[in-house]
């Protein structure tokens, strides 16, 4: 799944929280280290020891790694194994099973719904049973209610931490489908171009395989919207969009640039085989002739560029597709410019300037 460059916020958020975390358990634990290892409990001191130093090793890259849910995962497996080694080995007295009420906050701050559930699961549990096997075999001086108390403390904990990310998940998501989204076509809009261009092209790269840019505009549209009015003309571009659909496969993107102007990213196809995606579009879009009972003749040109023949960047080969475009616009419009389409214009152009010049 593309996850586009708009959403990197998510992970900055992510980021901020592990940071806080780790700064605070590298603290504490320095703490429990010293005071461990003076209490003759060297064995368990050594052990924390090793977990701040790993909270110092993320620390010193949580900023640039791009596994940070990796390093998440690996840091409260570390954490949570060392608070369930503590409550199983140390007296019920010294209160280091309240650090469970941590276990359901963390792994979802961290983690998120499905990963935080699973380690909340687990380790809270597990945490639970220690502390019934204490009180079943009489290891620690604890009361049945006592350990009620404790279960219910951390049901409401974790049905608090599960509603604050489900709700903040569900709320992100909703934002990103209104910003990503054309609101009248339903398309992806401009926001996502370059990120989800650069996605396909870090997946393809190894494959020595091509992305291909389909930039398309609708010829004459503002005479649509002068003789007919914008209502139409909307109802136009929603009929473009669905034959966008229909054409492009499930690897495809289409997207509205704004206005008239639309844009297809076709991946892991040959020259030809773009070409042809755009000569189906403008055939298509040249038999829709009533559009809300409005008789409209359609037709679009179209510029078609490809990656990397046409450069390494985005910005070289959009700017390479809207030149092809505007070749297209100049030339008669209702027709689809290639490379070779490019080349044969310029070859004609210079034909006719030869015949010009020998007159």
């Amino acid at each position: 799944m593309i996850i586009p460059n708009l959403w990197a916020t998510e992970l900055e958020y992510r980021r901020t929280v592990l940071k806080a975390v780790l700064i605070v358990i590298i603290i504490a634990g320095g703490i429990f280290v010293v005071n461990n290892w003076f209490n003759g409990h060297q064995v368990y001191a050594i052990v924390e020891l090793a977990v701040v130093f790993l909270c110092i090793g993320i620390l010193a890259i949580h900023k640039r790694t791009t596994h940070l849910t990796l390093w998440c995962c690996i840091f409260l497996f570390a954490l949570y194994t060392v608070i369930l080694i503590g409550i199983y080995s140390a007296s019920f007295n010294s209160g280091l099973f309240t650090w469970l009420f941590i276990v359901p906050v963390l792994s979802y701050l961290l983690l998120g719904i499905r990963l935080g559930t699973i380690y909340t699961c687990v380790y809270m549990l597990t945490g639970i049973a220690i502390l019934m096997y204490a009180l079943i075999y009489n290891i620690a001086k604890i009361y049945p209610i006592t350990i009620a108390n404790i279960v219910l403390c951390l049901a409401a904990i974790w049905a608090l931490s599960f509603s604050y990310e489900y709700k903040r998940a569900e709320a992100v998501e909703r934002l990103q489908k209104i910003a990503s989204l054309d609101p009248l076509t339903g398309l992806n809009n401009r926001l996502l171009l370059d990120s989800i261009f650069e996605k396909l092209c870090e997946g393809l790269l190894e494959l020595n395989q091509s992305v291909s840019v389909l930039l398309i505009d609708l010829d004459h549209f503002k005479r649509v919207n002068d003789q007919y009015g914008h209502d139409v003309g909307d109802k136009v571009l929603v009929e473009v969009s669905r034959i966008l659909n229909q054409v492009r496969r499930k690897s495809d993107w289409a997207f509205r640039l704004g206005g008239e102007e639309f844009c297809v990213l076709v991946p892991n196809t040959s020259a030809q085989q773009a070409e042809d995606i755009a000569e189906r579009l403008r055939h298509l879009i040249s038999e829709v002739v009533v559009v809300d009972g409005c008789h409209i003749s359609l037709s679009i040109s179209v510029g078609v560029s490809r990656w990397p023949e046409d450069g390494d960047r985005f910005s070289h080969i959009y700017k390479t597709a809207d030149a092809r475009l505007y070749q297209a616009k100049l030339t008669g419009r209702n027709k689809v410019v290639t490379a070779a389409g490019e080349q044969a214009i310029v070859a004609d152009d210079a034909v006719v300037a030869k015949l010009s010049g020998s007159s």
